[in-house]
């Protein structure tokens, strides 16, 4: 019988699910079963898992999708061996020594309920985004501060005592706060390793993180890892997290202010399961800025110089486009920013091929600036179109000046249907009225 059963809900990640899984089965604590459960993946990632051919790991593919960790984690627990449960995302990285310090805590006092190790929010790349969690003394941490799972286990018989993981449409917390709050309300003891060995890349963090998946962020940290100098890199990310203020920051909200689903349907627009309807392009249209969540990518929406919202600190922030077309669309972009210096050029991708914006209609109005980066591109006949734009230094945030801001997205059908659109418009200008 193994000391942990490790479990893993996955949901259509394929290839990029092995940077994770990896770093488990370096663990230098080996005694633990991988359970990797699929919340009804229809990918590959049952023929990935599988190559692998380890013993420790075992698969399952739930034949429903629930749309949530929850599911999996339950499947995981019903068919876990062990006495004590771990969890990892799909998408973050344990150091080689996380389950041992976990083990150090559950093995040295019965009493010890959750074990909670030290965990770094590492956000997209370039980002300077850090958060660190899961260093803390005070045992009533956990009323207050969220630790993400991959960076706790806990004893077997904890969902006995306060029930399994929740379906996030019953519940106003995210799933996996729900389960901490309820076993502290409940009393059981939280005790913290005081060592960093979880790396997180939340995709909630990440705005589109499901509609095309990566594995670099990771594979780079696993490099990392097995370098010489890791070490003096942790002590520099608590360092910088210290000095920016985001150490154990990581609070829960009042979830009295949400509705039961709200926020699991807001993380799910985030990380791109939940998206508009697609629709056909057939004419121009123009896409006004709505304040749906956009992850690190986009600040909140601002009406004061019309609809727009400003870069986040993601320095290859994403728009989503709507519209399907089987041949060459026209898209304008409305581009904001306090420098005219920063409105000469746009460089950008769309569905990953790189494009290079042209301005145009350049015009101030009060203190900001603004012009429209206009382009051609091919989009996607059978699925929403990515747009990733690819900043300049003075068109990113920085220190007392702002990044740019995008208000409009105008669409325009290239090709017969674009002939047809445009004589339309002609033909409505010259109707006499009436």
């Amino acid at each position: 019988m193994p000391l942990f059963s490790v479990i893993m809900a996955t949901y259509n990640r394929g290839r990029h699910i092995l940077p994770s899984i990896q770093s488990v089965l370096r663990q230098s604590c080996q005694d633990f079963e991988l359970l990797v459960i699929g919340d009804c993946c229809t990918d590959d990632t049952a023929e990935i898992v599988g190559a692998l051919a380890s013993p420790q790991i075992r698969w399952l593919n739930l034949p429903e999708r629930g749309g949530s960790q929850s599911f999996p984690n339950n499947a995981g627990i019903e068919l876990s061996r062990g006495p004590a449960i771990a969890y990892i995302g799909h998408d973050d990285i344990w150091a080689p020594d996380h389950l041992q310090a976990l083990a150090g805590l559950l093995q040295q006092d019965s009493q010890v309920d959750f074990a909670v190790s030290g965990a770094i929010f590492h956000g997209p790349r370039a980002s300077n985004f850090r958060q660190v969690t899961g260093i803390f003394s005070d045992k009533a941490a956990a009323f207050t501060h969220f630790f993400p799972p991959s960076s706790f286990g806990h004893r077997r018989d904890v969902t006995n005592r306060i029930g399994m993981w929740r379906d996030p449409r019953q519940i106003a917390p995210p799933v996996d706060a729900d389960l901490l709050l309820r076993a502290a309300k409940s009393g059981m003891n939280f005790v913290s390793t005081q060592r960093i060995t979880v790396h997180k890349f939340a995709a909630g963090h990440r705005y589109l993180s499901y509609m095309s998946h990566s594995s670099d962020e990771q594979q780079r940290m696993i490099r990392r890892i097995e370098r010489t100098g890791y070490e003096d890199y942790l002590t520099s990310e608590l360092a910088k997290a210290r000095a920016a203020d985001t150490f154990m920051i990581v609070r829960h909200p009042d979830f009295k202010r949400y509705e039961n689903g709200q926020l699991a349907t807001q993380n799910a627009k985030n990380r791109g399961l939940v998206r508009p309807e697609l629709r056909s392009l057939t004419r121009r249209v123009v896409i006004r800025q709505d304040d749906s969540p956009k992850a690190l990518d986009w600040g909140p929406l601002k009406t004061r110089a019309g609809r727009m919202r400003w870069i986040g600190c993601n320095p290859r922030p994403r728009l989503l486009v709507p519209f399907k077309y089987a041949g060459i669309a026209q898209i304008r972009l409305e581009i904001w920013h306090p420098c005219r210096e920063a409105l000469t050029g746009l460089k950008l991708s769309a569905n990953g091929q790189p494009i290079m914006a042209t301005m145009s209609r350049l015009r101030r109005k009060g203190h900001l600036w603004s012009a429209q980066a206009a382009f051609e591109t091919t989009l996607r006949d059978d699925d929403h179109t990515i747009l990733e734009l690819h900043p300049n230094r003075l068109q990113r945030p920085a220190e007392q000046r702002t990044g740019i801001g995008v208000a409009t997205m105008e669409l325009m059908p290239l090709g017969y249907q674009g002939i047809v659109a445009k004589l339309a418009r002609l033909v409505a200008r010259l109707r006499p009225v009436r």
